[in-house]
């Protein structure tokens, strides 16, 4: 650069001084051509965030499309005009920074990137230590052991001051963050057995079929060491951990430095896929930089019910319970969903797939699954497999080119596939954890508000992955009854934002009262649906803009305890943290009784084991009473040190009042088939069907018909795989045998049925009335295995029969409104099947000899 253009650089240094009004500034920004205006949704945002400048945390919600980059970088200069100190963008990918540096490219606006010298430190650029330039980078390079702005306690940087940050895409950031703050260890890692050998009876005796799993390698089995061992083995932990610290391992380089000094307060998850070690908080007071910088702004399409900025980031609750948000603008583009099964029980996904994989003849077709299993239905249509090793050539191409069929893995955010990259959208599937921590806290909170939201969250990035702007259009299929069934909840439907609810809500009743009446009919109407939206039909692009328009929000208020209850955990894990173990067990004993009306039974107990957890460090016979009190209420969390067996000695309800209640959680009668079609999914005689999956399902199933119903072998490691106690108070003890290929009965088997009687007897008495029962697909036993007086068999005709019992009901049930039933013809519909507690057993079973 010429000394003339050095000096003129920056404007006239005599000028009058910098503005701080964002929409100002902007004007002085010197923008390529046709980009030289704010749209009405960013002058109105950065009006509203001006008057909230001051604050330390600001959320802000914006729609997909609103030009949320430009806001969060005006949003920056503005606070470096008023001389704050150094600003930081912050995004939750390369991919996000590449692209933010364009947009400020576009505007002139300066910006820089941490640049890499060969044989060189890393550096932070002087230009952001300055003040001169907004420095944009990823947010796991803030957060991590070895962060370039410093880590408390480590010398080996400067902890760097920050004056403002924003947080693009926070949700994906929180998860860099949570990965930054763990040490995983895949199975193929020598570290992952040594731990294994540490931790593998404890594992054991919380439950045997979880053990079984983890230790043939099944991903999705998760459980949590016991805290109690967990301090036993501290030093042991330590020991193999610090070693690899020494020698610079990959798996605790980036994370020792935050997470190192927590170690004693820390969780471990192990699944047959990793170990995680992880604290029950992300250690961001390590992270100075972040933690103390003067101002963090939060940006985000999508914010209800976020209590994990609280939690997990420790973001203002006021800030994040009072959003920044512009009314709606009727901005959002055209996105109609379509859930086929919704409108006509035969579209099966299996029947939709080819029809849709067929548009990726003429247009982009991308599918998002939540795991690799659901690759196999689609492998016949030959789609380009995405995962993060080829993602952004993936993306390039769709830019390139049309005619397109992908199945992204897992990929429900952090990707920008706008315009002609996505005409076609299908979520099949819903979302699944992908860290053990992650699944472990799905199963103990199973059902959670905390969880659904979360889940809800997950899903409206993914359906916000087509539709990138005002003036874009994408149709979107959902498939999979799993995700069909929770958005059929209306319960579920309130944490999405009022445009995505108005969006799913039209979907899933998509042609009104006037349902299709055969298959074709259904099937044509889909396709003129489709067609509508893809050639931009006048009609459709003024209903939807109407619909957009007239959208509601949620009132608050429904949901204002979660954000009460995450601060009072946030403040619990603080002085825990800071080693204030009576206080911190204090305030989580608060959440369970101030909140007990509004808990379900899994978060009580989940808090519950959280205090005990906290409470074992300075009383550990406190800590069991307490972790007993937990098992109590609900199964699903760890088996106390001194356990006694909980017993069923109550019925649960008559079962059509117990089934009058559970339809009233849904708003449209196909729900229903869904519902109970997803209940018996996994109920069938394979070798291929997880055992847990197949006993789960029968647990569920006896729920739903209305009785107390347990898995003992699983919750207590002893005891049959299912007890049922039916509404006359008679318990079925159930062996679940589905992977046996056999025609007949084994020995084993049938001693393991034997078994469960003694357990039951010795757990219950002599007097306890009860019948044995084994599921399998064989009708009698070996000549040289002799059932217990009395035993059952429902064998594979009888398991066809008892599934159409339930589908026949389900379909009865989706006849008419789920508001609109009596307890009299529910009745009657369980004793037309054959569904009632008196006559299930001698329906769907026969004598087992």
């Amino acid at each position: 650069m010429s000394l003339f253009k050095n000096r003129i650089r920056g404007g006239h240094v005599d000028g009058p001084q910098k503005s701080t009004d964002p929409t100002e500034i902007f004007k002085t920004l010197i923008h390529k051509e046709g980009y030289d205006y704010l749209r009405d949704i960013q002058k109105d945002f950065l009006k509203l965030w001006n008057s909230k400048r001051s604050q330390k945390d600001v959320v802000g919600v914006l729609n997909t499309g609103a030009g949320k980059t430009l806001i969060g970088q005006l949003m920056l200069l503005s606070k470096m005009n008023e001389g704050v100190g150094p600003v930081v963008y912050l995004c939750p990918d390369t991919q996000l920074v590449m692209q933010a540096v364009e947009q400020a490219a576009i505007h002139n606006i300066p910006v820089i990137t941490i640049s890499q010298e060969p044989g060189q430190a890393t550096e932070l650029p002087v230009e952001f230590l300055n003040g001169k330039a907004i420095l944009i980078t990823t947010f796991e390079r803030m957060i991590n052991g070895r962060s370039i702005f410093g880590v408390e306690g480590y010398g080996n940087r400067p902890i760097q001051k920050i004056g403002a940050l924003v947080i693009d895409d926070a949700h994906s950031c929180i998860k860099k963050a949570r990965q930054q703050s763990t040490i995983i260890f895949k199975k193929d890692h020598p570290a992952y057995s040594k731990l294994w050998i540490l931790f593998e009876n404890s594992i054991r005796q919380q439950g045997e079929g979880a053990f079984t799993s983890i230790k043939s390698g099944e991903s999705t089995v998760s459980r949590v060491v016991p805290y109690w061992v967990w301090k036993q083995q501290k030093q042991s932990v330590f020991n193999i951990l610090q070693s690899l610290y020494e020698n610079d391992d990959e798996a605790v380089r980036f994370t020792w430095g935050i997470i190192g000094d927590e170690l004693s307060k820390c969780q471990c998850y192990i699944s047959g896929r990793q170990i995680e070690i992880t604290p029950p908080y992300i250690p961001v007071q390590r992270i100075p930089s972040f933690f103390n910088a003067k101002h963090r702004f939060v940006l985000s399409a999508t914010f209800n019910n976020s209590t994990d900025l609280i939690t997990e980031l420790g973001i203002d609750k006021s800030a994040v319970e009072n959003p920044l948000e512009i009314e709606n603008q009727g901005d959002a583009g055209e996105r109609l969903i379509i859930a086929p099964k919704r409108y006509f029980p035969d579209l099966t996904d299996d029947t939709m797939r080819p029809i849709i994989a067929k548009y990726a003849e003429i247009y982009n077709v991308i599918i998002i699954v939540p795991n690799i299993g659901k690759v196999k239905a689609w492998r016949k249509y030959n789609p380009t497999i995405v995962d993060k090793n080829n993602i952004i050539e993936a993306t390039q191409k769709l830019k390139e080119s049309q005619g397109n069929l992908m199945i992204f893995l897992n990929r429900y955010d952090g990707v920008d596939l706008a315009g002609d990259s996505c005409r076609i959208l299908v979520l099949d599937g819903k979302p699944s954890s992908y860290t053990a921590r992650e699944q472990y806290n799905s199963i103990v909170r199973e059902g959670s508000p905390f969880i659904n939201a979360q889940t809800a969250q997950t899903i409206e990035q993914g359906l916000g992955r087509a539709v990138r702007s005002g003036s874009d259009h994408c149709a979107v299929f959902i498939l999979d009854n799993s995700l069909l069934q929770f958005i059929g909840i209306e319960e579920n439907r309130e944490f999405f934002n009022s445009t995505t609810r108005s969006q799913i809500d039209f979907g899933l009743e998509l042609f009104g009262d006037n349902k299709p009446n055969t298959r074709e009919e259904a099937l044509t109407e889909i396709f003129e649906a489709v067609r509508a939206c893809l050639t931009g039909d006048p009609h459709w692009r003024q209903f939807h803009k109407d619909m957009i328009l007239n959208a509601k929000s949620v009132e608050k208020n429904s949901t204002s305890h979660l954000f009460e209850i995450a601060e009072l955990e946030r403040t619990g894990l603080m002085n825990y943290r800071d080693d204030f173990y009576e206080d911190a067990c204090g305030v989580i004993r608060n959440i369970v009784t101030k909140y007990e009306n509004l808990m379900s039974n899994v978060d009580k107990a989940y808090y519950l084991q959280l205090g005990a957890t906290i409470l074992d460090s300075i009383d550990s016979v406190g800590a069991v009473d307490m972790q007993v009190k937990a098992k109590k209420v609900s199964s699903k969390v760890l088996k106390p040190q001194t356990h006694t067996y909980s017993k069923l000695t109550k019925i649960k309800g008559q079962q059509a009042d117990i089934i009058l209640n559970w339809l009233k959680q849904y708003s449209n009668g196909t729900d229903i088939i869904i519902a109970i079609e997803n209940l018996y999914a996994n109920l069938i005689y394979s070798p291929d069907v997880d055992s847990f999956a197949f006993e789960k399902s029968v647990q569920q199933i006896g729920e739903f018909l209305g009785f107390a119903s347990q898995m003992p072998e699983e919750d207590e490691d002893d005891g049959p795989d299912n007890l049922w106690r039916m509404e006359n108070g008679v318990n079925l003890i159930i062996e679940a045998k589905n992977n046996r290929a056999t025609e007949s009965i084994s020995r084993s088997d049938i001693e393991q049925l034997l078994h469960s009687i003694q357990w039951h007897n010795d757990k219950y008495g002599n007097e306890q009335k009860f019948i044995p029962i084994m599921l399998h697909k064989g009708k009698k036993s070996f000549d040289n295995a002799h059932p217990a007086e009395g035993s059952r068999i429902m064998h594979e005709l009888l398991l066809k029969q008892f599934k159409n019992a339930l589908l026949e009901l389900a379909k009865a049930l989706s006849k008419k409104s789920p508001q609109l039933w009596t307890n009299t013809e529910i009745q009657a519909l369980l004793s037309a099947n054959n569904l009632l507690f008196s006559q299930i057993v001698n329906k769907y079973t026969d004598p087992l000899r």
